[in-house]
Formats: C-alpha cells, sequence, structure tokens
C-alpha cells in the first residue's frame, strides 16, 4: 500500500492527525467545516494547499509521485476521477448514507463502474449567461432563450447601447470561453446521452452533424458577428466582470461561482449586484440549464494503508455530510444537495435564480463530464478564435484526444 503524508500512529484508536489536499479557493465556510471537525472529533487536520491556479495540474503532479493524503479535495467528474485509477487508488464509499440522500447526482458524478468514491458537498456550478439589467432595457433586450436569440439580442445591443460590448470574453483566463459552445450543446446532453455515446465510442465528436461541430460553429458566429470584445484572446475574466457591473459589457458568459468575483467588482455591494446583474440558462433551441459537480467541497478517501488515519478520515466524511452538514450549508450560503438539510437563509436573489433555473430545468450535465481526453479543447478555441483551425477541425483533433484517453483508460467499447 502507498503511505500518507500525514502523522499518526498505525492504530485505529486514540486522536489522529489527518492530511487534506484542499483547494486554495476553498471559501471560509469551507475552513470553519475543517475546524468544526477537529472540536467535534479530537483529530486534527493538516491542511495542505493546492494552488488554485493550477489546481489539477499540481494534485495529479503530486499524486503521481506517489503521495497520498488521507482526504483528496478534487473534482467529482467521472473525466478526473478516471486519472486517479480510482478502483486502485481510492476508497469505495458506496453504502454511505449521503449517496442515497443526494438523488441522482450519483449516478453522473463521483462514480465509476456502479461504485461511487466522493462525497459531494456543495449545489454544482451551473453554466449561463450573466447580465446587466440596465443595458438590457436600455436596449430594449429581453432575456434570450435559444442561441439565435442571442444571436439577435447582440444586434440589438450594439444598435441599441453603442459602445457596449455585448458579450465579454476572457480568452486570456483560458477557461472561460468554453462556457458558450458547452451549454450550446445542453439540449442535446438530455440525460447525459451525448455524453454516454462519446464515452461509449458510439458517437464522436467530428460524425456528420455532430453538436460540437455545431457548438464551435455558433460560436465562431457570434465572433464573426461582432458580439465579442476586440481584445477577447487576451482579456481576462477579472475584466470581464468587471466590464459587466460597469455596464461597459452586456453579458458574459460564466459559472454561478463566479459570483462572489462578481460582487468584488462591484465593490463587495451584494445589494448593488442583485439590482444590476441577472443570469439566465442557454441552450442551442431552449434555455436548458447546464451544470457540472464543483471540485470545491468535493471530496476522495485515499487507500493509505493507515487504519488509523483511514478511520478518522472515514469520520470526517460521515461529519461533513451528516451532523456538519447543516451548519455548513448555512454559513456558506450554498443550497444543499442532502436531502433534509434546509435551504440557507438570506440567499441574495441572484444566486436564487442558479437554484430556481436548477429546479425548473431542464437541467443536464455538462457533454464532457464523463469524457476522458476533452482537456485540449482550451487550446483549440484559441486557435479558433484567431482563425487557425475550424470547428470540424477542432472536433476531429480533440477526437484523436478522446481515442487515445478512453483507450489507455481501457473504458468499454474501445
Amino acid at each position: 500500500m502507498l503511505t500518507g503524508c500525514g502523522g499518526g500512529d498505525s492504530t485505529a484508536d486514540g486522536p489522529q492527525k489527518i492530511t487534506l489536499w484542499h483547494n486554495s479557493a476553498d471559501p471560509p465556510a469551507l475552513l470553519k467545516l475543517y475546524a468544526d471537525y477537529e472540536k467535534e472529533s479530537g483529530n486534527t487536520i493538516e491542511l495542505v494547499k493546492i494552488p488554485s491556479a493550477g489546481f489539477e495540474d499540481t494534485t495529479l503532479t503530486k499524486w503521481a509521485s506517489g503521495a497520498r493524503p488521507d482526504v483528496l479535495e478534487y473534482h467529482p467528474t467521472v473525466t478526473n476521477l478516471l486519472a486517479l485509477n480510482p478502483k486502485g487508488t481510492l476508497r469505495d464509499l458506496s453504502g454511505e448514507d449521503y449517496v442515497g440522500r443526494s438523488g441522482d447526482l450519483y449516478k453522473t458524478a463521483a462514480t465509476v463502474d456502479g461504485k461511487t468514491y466522493g462525497a459531494i458537498l456543495g449545489f454544482p456550478q451551473i453554466f449561463g449567461v450573466f447580465y446587466n439589467k440596465t443595458v438590457f432595457a436600455k436596449a430594449g433586450v429581453q432575456v434570450p432563450t435559444s442561441f439565435d436569440a442571442l444571436k439577435a439580442a447582440c444586434g440589438r445591443i450594439k444598435s441599441g447601447a453603442p459602445g457596449v460590448t455585448p458579450i465579454a470574453e476572457s480568452g486570456g483566463s483560458q477557461w472561460p470561453p468554453q462556457i458558450l459552445p458547452s451549454i450550446y450543446m445542453g439540449d442535446a446532453n438530455a440525460g447525459n446521452a451525448y455524453g454516454i455515446a462519446l464515452r461509449s465510442n458510439k458517437a464522436h465528436l467530428d460524425d456528420p452533424g455532430s453538436p460540437f461541430v455545431a457548438a464551435m460553429a455558433a460560436y465562431q458566429g457570434l465572433q464573426k458577428d461582432g458580439c465579442f470584445n476586440g481584445d477577447l484572446v487576451t482579456a481576462t475574466v477579472e475584466r470581464s466582470v468587471k466590464q459587466l457591473v460597469q455596464g461597459k459589457a452586456a453579458m458574459t458568459a460564466l459559472h454561478s461561482d463566479m459570483l462572489p468575483a462578481i460582487v468584488a467588482a462591484a465593490g463587495g455591494d451584494a445589494a448593488k449586484v442583485d439590482k444590476t446583474i441577472g443570469f439566465f440558462p442557454l441552450a442551442a433551441k431552449n434555455p436548458a440549464v447546464t451544470y457540472i459537480p464543483s471540485p470545491i467541497g468535493s471530496y476522495y478517501l485515499p487507500k493509505t494503508g493507515n487504519a488509523g488515519r483511514e478511520k478518522a478520515a472515514l469520520d470526517f466524511i460521515r461529519f461533513a455530510t451528516g451532523k456538519g452538514y447543516g451548519p455548513y450549508i448555512q454559513e456558506s450560503k450554498a443550497f444543499p444537495v442532502i436531502s433534509g438539510t434546509p435551504d440557507p437563509k438570506g440567499v441574495s436573489a441572484l444566486q436564487q435564480s442558479f437554484k430556481t433555473a436548477y429546479d425548473k430545468g431542464p437541467s443536464n450535465i455538462a457533454y464532457a463530464a464523463d469524457v476522458p481526453g476533452v482537456g485540449g479543447v482550451i487550446v483549440q478555441l484559441a486557435k479558433l478564435m484567431v482563425g487557425e483551425t475550424t470547428p470540424q477541425k477542432m472536433a476531429e483533433q480533440t477526437q484523436k484526444q478522446i481515442n487515445q484517453a478512453a483507450k489507455a483508460a481501457k473504458l468499454p467499447g474501445w
């Protein structure tokens, strides 16, 4: 067995010191949860901070070295889970109480081959479009419910609110340009049908009539129509949210966990954000919600071979999903995913809109959540922005990466 890097003896008795590799972006509510567990259990948690910038690469590099924490905070999507070789390295949590109390969440997250390896505390990241209500009113724009309507809104903003960027894009931050193509495919992925077909080798990104190619073509069309800022390749997400709040941009496509950044861009004035900023879900033909489970507050238990620390680590999961969960939800103002837990009090109107959209549905997990090898889409999108590739070539190149990753993971059908 690989040895964890925490302290403590090898017996299951007495106070234990366990290590937790955690994202540096963990909010205060999670840090309080860790402290509450220490008070409740008498055990100690050694927090090993993984920088949020480069979180995935740093975590996987440490993991590949053979180092193991007692608790690992990491992405609960199947794509990311497979990179950990869960069958050989992680403990099976399928029998834990929270799994059955989380609805269908674990059908598409933290589960491989029928075994659940993770514990997810947080509400999913909801992907969609933040918009400035004042700009929309000035330009006479209604909230779009399809990509055709989004394109039309872009034109009305250019004519009705001159000088305002219709959609602020953030290529300099790398990940944001994935949002619009991903949500375009939302209504093609009902029940994760498209993702499952891609994962099982029954569909391919470069197939005729591919939703992926259509999504990239739609994105390229928005760029050609002048909907984005001229510096979309280098602009950062921090700049985009600032321009949104200031009314210099009408929209920006991001996920719901960016709300704190938007409030920060408004000088910490949450009331101002509620008054001026709205949010809407979107897909190609309808306002379907695309979501993905967040890495923040999602945990795995690596196999360490140390009975005492393994028991303490499991106790942490049971505390975090049990006695400590309700207080965490109230402290974090996050919506619960475990049934029987009251919603938090004092939630902002904008935050409530995320849950309203998710509950109203249709809500579909992102197409790539279960598909290995799609990380290269970020690089391909950057090339698309500067005219160095086409939607079809993007599909062909990314499909090659999927083929390689799926075969390496020995997925069924490959």
